[in-house]
């Protein structure tokens, strides 16, 4: 019993040790990463037909095979005929050896100069003389081996004792000879019948019978073309003439027996089943195991790459599925558009891989998370395209290469959800160029696969950006992102909340617009999302549409509804704006960050102006404070923050009657250190630097908003002064007085802290709407 209590308990610990580490992010991160594999490899290995045979030329096939689809392959053993014929018909290019004749007729006279020097060797012996002279035909009839059958000894004999003049007579005619011989054109292949031509010339000769075997055999060693073929000219035009063939093809229609059942099986059908992918050249766990590795090292590239530079899109789980998707479904649609059989035409079979809408993926990554991610996302799904497709012709994923690198660019252009259409469009216009550019560069293109081509990647462009917009909507509310192109269009004034805002409210409105400037010129400086501050802050007060009278800002006829009614009813309605304004946001469809500014944008500070009035008016010391305070959570992200924050200054700020630079540095500071105080800012990961940055981006936008003007005089003085002259004193009462930019006080006695109290206290009377 005790030992089965110990197993339900060693059972219960192993699940949920399970499932902690199911939920860790590790563990996410790892499922998410061998499912993408999986799937990744998978989608490849399906362009890998598993129908594949194993067969060798004069092999009998043991069944049929049949095309499982159309297609138009190349004849390489005809192609291979018609490049061989054409070489063949290339005129040789020759170079002329002018040098031939000379090293010839040289050659001969010397040949005969040693032959007369041995014969004038007296002091030795017939038969030493013999044996040089032997020597010397063996030395220089190097071009004639058989020399020793015509040359006889006694041939030898009589020319050994031959005289000076009879050898002299012999080099002349030689020379003669040789010079009649090589005065027509010489090839390599001309020289058989030059030699017979020798004989014929030789033995026209009267001369003893010995004498002309001489000549005869010196004439064909001397002998030497006098037209040099030239190899590189040559091959030159071979080559040309080969790439002029253009590739035979033949049509394979589907279902069609390219190996009958019984028949032995020749080299031309296995070069068919091989262009079908029907033979197989290896193992298939072989080629598996390829893909497989080939996934692992480039999604370790993108990891690493996520991991190094975009460190918050490695730990978002989220993020990672949604990248992985995309990756996913342009992979799936590339697969599908290589399956699907367009036509039997080569022209149109050939060029299909142009159709895959790969940019739209890019668009899709680079609007949704990063456009530096859709670069390297362009460059992992180009390779892999290059796999699906499965053609050795490069320009495929050159096309989807450049067409992502475009998408990508054109995502970083948007501002409104059309402005992917226009991106669509650029893409395809490149794809087109391209397209161009490698049809004019390979040799096989004709022009029909160009035209082709062409159209495919001008349709491929246009499908991209018809994808990305239908796609975008769909995924913002999946993953629950909002993406630059939902922010800029929440971001145009022609908005039903902002249109609302200007008319019904027009004093909250032109206080967002501010706010928006301010936040966003902080945003900048701290690294945050400064288009989701600038929606934020116009956004913000949307709930004051429901009582806007009731807030200072829209109180234009002068009259205060806080007057006529208690403390704690007018905190409620001001404190309740937020509250309307997540209603109001939520009825409108918006993002859920632009929710969480609104909701968080006081946090859940204290309404000053109303609390202090409910202090003075109970002598019962009754009042709550969390009666004044925000029902609200406080800001959680740096845009949160810095739209608390921009909201609050703004106000103050306007309520001030001398706006000067040290009056407004000293009332920002202040500001900011009452909502640090206060515990606004931290639940925010800002830290002190970057409040020390957001000040100094205030006050930049606040110094350039309240800049000193010169006072003009009106009509009436300047009648009074007209045709005076104005002295040099009254001339200076006419310019403004000198502004300290970033000083925190002008040294007038006090006049700023009281400047600053006063609006402070105008802040608060803002916030509370009297």
């Amino acid at each position: 019993m005790s030992a089965l209590k110990s197993f339900k308990g060693l059972l219960q610990t192993g699940w949920s040790s399970l499932i902690m580490a199911v939920k860790s992010t590790t563990t996410k991160r790892i499922l998410l990463g061998v499912v993408f594999s999986l799937i990744t490899t998978l989608l490849l290995f399906a362009n890998y037909n598993p129908e594949e045979v194993d067969l060798k030329p004069g092999q009998i096939s043991p069944f049929d095979i049949m095309a499982p689809r159309g297609a138009v392959l190349v004849d390489e053993n005809r192609t291979a005929e018609l490049k061989q014929q054409a070489a063949a018909s290339v005129q040789k290019v020759y170079q002329e050896d002018a040098n031939a004749l000379h090293a010839a007729q040289q050659e001969i006279r010397i040949f005969y100069q040693r032959i007369n020097d041995l014969r004038l060797l007296t002091d030795v012996d017939e038969n030493t003389r013999l044996a040089s002279l032997k020597s010397l035909m063996a030395t220089e009839l190097t071009a004639y081996p058989d020399y020793q059958e015509v040359l006889t000894e006694p041939v030898l004999k009589t020319i050994l004792y031959s005289d000076v003049d009879t050898i002299s007579q012999l080099s002349g005619e030689t020379e003669r000879l040789i010079e009649v011989l090589m005065a027509r054109p010489l090839k390599e292949e001309d020289m058989a019948a030059a030699w017979e031509q020798a004989g014929v010339e030789v033995s026209r000769l009267k001369l003893r019978s010995e004498y002309k075997q001489l000549i005869t055999v010196v004439l064909q060693n001397a002998l030497r073309p006098t037209l040099i073929l030239n190899q590189e000219a040559t091959q030159r035009l071979v080559e040309e003439a080969e790439n002029k063939i253009l590739p035979v093809q033949k049509t394979v229609k589907q279902g069609q027996v390219i190996v009958r059942k019984g028949d032995p099986v020749t080299q031309e059908q296995l070069e068919t089943l091989r262009q079908l992918g029907l033979l197989r050249t290896k193992s298939g766990w072989v080629i598996l195991s390829g893909l497989a590795l080939l996934v692992l090292i480039l999604m370790g590239i993108g990891l690493i790459f996520l991991r190094q530079y975009h460190a918050e899109v490695f730990r978002n789980e989220r993020l990672l599925l949604l990248l992985g998707l995309i990756f996913l479904i342009s992979l799936a649609v590339a697969r599908g558009v290589v399956a699907i059989e367009f036509s039997n035409r080569p022209e149109i079979s050939s060029t299909v891989g142009y159709l895959i809408p790969m940019a739209a993926g890019t668009m899709l990554i680079s609007i949704l998370i990063d456009s530096r991610i859709g670069v390297l996302g362009t460059i992992i799904m180009s390779i892999f395209i290059g796999v699906i497709v499965g053609s050795e012709n490069v320009a495929f994923v050159i096309v989807a290469l450049i067409g992502g690198l475009v998408g990508v660019y054109s995502a970083s252009q948007v501002n409104q959800g059309w402005d992917l259409a226009k991106g669509g469009i650029l893409v395809g216009a490149v794809n087109v160029l391209v397209i161009l550019t490698m049809g004019l560069i390979a040799y096989e293109s004709t022009m029909a696969t160009i035209l082709w081509g062409t159209f495919y990647g001008l349709l491929n462009g246009l499908l991209s950006g018809i994808l990305a917009i239908g796609a975008l909507p769909y995924l913002e509310t999946i993953f629950g992102i909002t993406s630059s192109v939902r922010l800029l269009e929440l971001a145009n004034p022609n908005h039903p909340l902002l249109k609302r805002l200007l008319l019904e409210t027009p004093g909250t409105y032109h206080h967002s617009l501010i706010v928006g400037s301010l936040g966003e010129a902080a945003a900048e400086v701290v690294g945050a999302q400064p288009l989701l501050v600038r929606v934020g802050a116009y956004f913000h007060d949307i709930g004051k549409l429901k009582r806007p009278y009731f807030f200072i800002e829209n109180q234009l006829t002068g009259d205060n509804p806080h007057e006529k009614i208690a403390p704690s009813l007018s905190a409620l309605i001001i404190t309740s704006h937020t509250k309307d304004g997540v209603e109001l946001a939520r009825q409108h469809r918006l993002p859920e960050v632009v929710i969480d500014i609104i909701n968080q944008h006081h946090g859940n500070s204290l309404v000053a102006y109303f609390y202090q009035k409910a202090l003075e008016n109970d002598p019962y010391d009754s009042v709550l404070e969390s009666t004044y305070r925000y029902d609200a959570p406080k800001p959680q992200t740096k845009e949160a923050a810095l739209v608390m924050l921009a909201d609050s200054i703004e106000a103050a700020v306007r309520s001030l009657q001398k706006p000067t630079p040290g009056r407004v540095e000293g009332l920002v500071r202040r500001i900011i250190k009452d909502r640090l105080n206060d515990g606004q800012l931290e639940e925010c990961d800002l830290t002190f630097k970057e409040v020390n940055l957001i000040t100094g981006a205030f006050l930049r936008v606040l110094t350039g908003m309240h800049h000193s003007r010169i006072e003009y005089p009106d009509a009436k003085e300047l009648e009074r002064r007209r045709g005076k002259v104005v002295s040099a004193s009254e001339s200076t009462k006419l310019l403004p007085a000198p502004s300290r930019v970033g000083t925190i006080t002008e040294r007038n006695g006090g006049s700023d802290l009281e400047g600053e109290a006063t609006a402070l206290g105008n802040r608060s009377k803002s916030d509370s709407g009297g």
